[in-house]
């Protein structure tokens, strides 16, 4: 069983991306996934599953007694479960409290992902606290790079959680000056994946479906097999 933090210290990078594709890989592979949103305020996750009108409760709810962690709970249509996030935050959202929260889930699932909302606030540092891997989401820009790195960084003093990156909105054509290697050895993580810009993607936003056999889809579950154990070969040259 794996709870892993997907984060970063910048926003627009497509960490919630990260989490609806590489959730709905895990679910192809047969495992059982739960996507838990840390977004207090904003979240986007219920959007990107078709699921926000289903929406009733969340785990704020549940951390302050209104109901039971089950009755939060939703599962989407690809297979997927979601646990929303509050639309505000509580002063009884501690890391300990939420690690509670998460303890009897762990044996429902094989994957828990929790998508870090921008930045090194409230929901990134509950994350990171609960979570055995944590995911930096970059884009290949210098200034998503250095924000991963900052946020690994941060990472470092507040957990032993093993480390690892992803680079998400490549384009060969347009980056030609990446270096993979470079990125690795500025944010201290091991790479997990590499997405390349890809319309079906975003086209998906709304909660679409992405077909396995566009680009990105493809990468989002090849990244999903490695999360498994295999050993999945990367396709483009970068490293």
């Amino acid at each position: 069983m794996q709870t892993i933090a997907v984060v970063s210290a910048k926003g627009g990078v497509g960490k919630s991306t990260f989490c609806t594709e590489v959730g709905k890989g895990l679910c192809a592979l047969r495992k059982p996934v739960l996507l838990v949103d840390m977004d207090i305020g904003v979240r986007s996750l219920d959007l990107l599953l078709g699921v926000a009108e289903k929406v009733v409760y969340n785990w704020g709810d549940v951390l302050l007694g209104n109901c039971d962690v089950r009755k939060a709970l939703l599962r989407a249509p690809c297979g997927v479960w979601l646990l929303p996030a509050p639309l505000r935050f509580s002063e009884e959202f501690t890391a300990g409290a939420f690690a509670s929260l998460l303890e009897p889930l762990k044996k429902d699932f094989d994957y828990i992902l929790l998508d870090s909302p921008a930045g090194m606030e409230t929901g990134f540092r509950l994350s990171a606290a609960c979570a055995d891997t944590c995911v930096f989401v970059t884009t290949p820009d210098a200034v998503s790079v250095r924000a991963a790195a900052n946020a690994a960084r941060t990472v470092r003093g507040m957990t032993d959680a093993a480390l690892l990156l992803a680079v998400n909105r490549y384009d060969k054509k347009v980056h030609r000056t990446f270096c993979a290697d470079d990125t690795v050895d500025t944010v201290g993580a091991r790479l997990i994946g590499v997405v390349p810009e890809c319309a079906a993607v975003y086209a998906a936003a709304g909660g679409g479906y992405v077909s396995p056999d566009s680009k990105g889809g493809a990468a989002f579950r090849r990244i999903a097999r490695r999360f498994c154990g295999e050993q999945v070969p990367f396709r483009m040259k970068l490293l």
